[in-house]
């Protein structure tokens, strides 16, 4: 089962995500703003990708979160999740607009694990 980590700042923003998440077959671990996902990134737990708002609380935030996951995990699979930013990309990674539709977030994580594959299992973007 691959597995995300959920940065997201409001809980029920969080809670749908995760939703989704898990009813497409993902195990997820939660963070509430961008210091906690990079205490998870830092804490050497295994994850297939990193699923980030960008505009959060506290010193790191979305960006902030990408580039630290960029050095510290290089080939981990990120999507930008946003209400405040174009849909495209940021850098080079896959940015999702909120208001988003289901079928949208998990296209768009798909999509951005087949760019970096998890190493324990293969996924087919659909």
């Amino acid at each position: 089962m691959p597995k995300a980590l959920l940065v997201e700042d409001d809980p029920a923003v969080r809670e749908i995500a995760r939703d989704i998440l898990e009813e497409a077959g993902f195990d997820v671990v939660e963070a509430a703003d961008g210091d906690q996902g990079m205490a998870c990134l830092l804490g050497g737990g295994s994850f297939d990708v990193l699923v980030t708002d960008y505009d959060m609380p506290g010193r790191v935030d979305g960006l902030g979160l990408l580039a630290a996951a960029e050095r510290l995990r290089p080939g981990l699979a990120r999507v930008m999740v946003t209400g405040s930013l174009p849909e495209g990309t940021a850098g080079g990674v896959p940015v999702l607009c909120k208001p988003y539709r289901a079928d949208a977030v998990v296209r768009t994580v798909l999509a951005a694990m087949a760019e970096h594959p998890p190493k324990e299992c293969r996924l087919a973007a659909h």
